[in-house]
């Protein structure tokens, strides 16, 4: 665990960096993303675009198998999403190509020699229960992160859900860092001081805990069936995905938000709402579809609120106030990640 203090952060001999701008953030990081459903892909290929450029394709084999690759073809710029598969490979439109999960050309229709050439990039993927992550460089920096002290095999996921903000992308994580948010939304007291540390170089993570005081149905049931108290675990990974803990006094949520930046300040958030799997077969296949659905009914209806009053914020450095400290440091904290 890496303590976060930024007087630390910087030497005697370094002046303190200004605080973060707009500017100071790239287009789309160096980071996982998640890519979809692997239903999705089970379909045909899938094309997911970046802003800065960087375009993806997504396709599953024959077998089962799952593979990103770069989705402009090698030979003449085709758009591989429009191809198809065959058996294990990725077949070009326009020519006939077939590239394999690797991203090496293994067949051209026309002749038996295959170029050099004749190669796509081909990008770190991971499926963790039915869900296709990515990382956007050649080699990821950092493995795959999941929810802290449960593995991906005891959560049951729900269908995931697309929400589209019109805020940068970086606002999304620091939206769970901003403290004065905390004390005037959700019907929430806060409980203490919030917890902020660093439990790798590459994540943030902040730990609040909460009286749930609304007087709303579903404030209502949640003191019933959860608990009055919540201690909520945020941690952001790079800015592009944030697992979020809810612990209660009788049970635990799990959420994971996925940030895809969007041309113009605009960001497209999905969510998959996990929850613990039941002991029995019977739990499992009847029981734990129907929690997952209620939760990201309640999820979404937290989020969506959220979302809504973030709808074009912009910050202005020099006019945070000290209580904005945590804001301003999740802000600092991102923008120096190494690049």
């Amino acid at each position: 665990m890496i303590p976060v203090d930024r007087a630390a952060s910087t030497s005697k001999e370094e002046p303190c960096r200004p605080p973060a701008r707009h500017e100071d953030f790239a287009l789309a990081p160096q980071a996982w993303y998640y890519f979809g459903p692997q239903r999705e892909l089970s379909r045909g290929p899938v094309r997911l675009q970046l802003p800065n450029g960087q375009a993806f394709v997504g396709f599953q084999t024959a077998s089962g198998a799952v593979s990103v690759l770069s989705a402009r073809c090698c030979h003449m710029n085709t758009d591989l999403a429009r191809g198809s598969v065959v058996g294990e490979r990725l077949a070009c439109p326009l020519h006939g190509w077939e590239f394999g999960r690797d991203g090496r050309c293994e067949r051209i229709p026309v002749q038996s020699e295959i170029p050099a050439f004749a190669r796509q990039a081909c990008f770190p993927t991971e499926v963790r229960r039915g869900h296709v992550f990515f990382f956007n460089q050649a080699e990821a920096r950092y493995p795959l992160p999941f929810f802290e002290e449960v593995a991906p095999e005891d959560l049951h996921p729900a269908r995931p859900f697309t929400l589209e903000a019109n805020v940068p992308w970086y606002f999304v994580g620091a939206n769970g860092f901003d403290v004065q948010h905390f004390l005037c939304a959700h019907d929430r007291v806060m409980l203490g001081a919030p917890q902020i540390d660093a439990p790798s170089p590459h994540a943030l993570r902040i730990t609040v805990r909460f009286q749930v005081a609304g007087h709303s149905l579903a404030d209502r049931l949640t003191r019933t069936f959860a608990g009055p108290e919540v201690t909520m675990t945020i941690t952001s990974w790079a800015g592009t995905l944030l697992t979020v803990t809810a612990r209660f006094r009788r049970t635990t949520s799990y959420g994971l938000m996925t940030v895809h930046p969007q041309p113009g300040h605009q960001t497209r958030a999905r969510v998959v709402v996990w929850v613990r799997r039941s002991r029995g077969a019977l739990g499992r296949r009847l029981l734990d579809p129907v929690n997952a659905s209620i939760r990201r009914s309640f999820v979404h209806r937290f989020l969506t609120s959220d979302i809504e009053r973030m709808a074009e914020v912009r910050h202005h450095p020099h006019r945070l106030l000290p209580i904005d400290d945590c804001f301003a440091r999740y802000l600092d904290w991102l923008r120096d990640l190494p690049p």
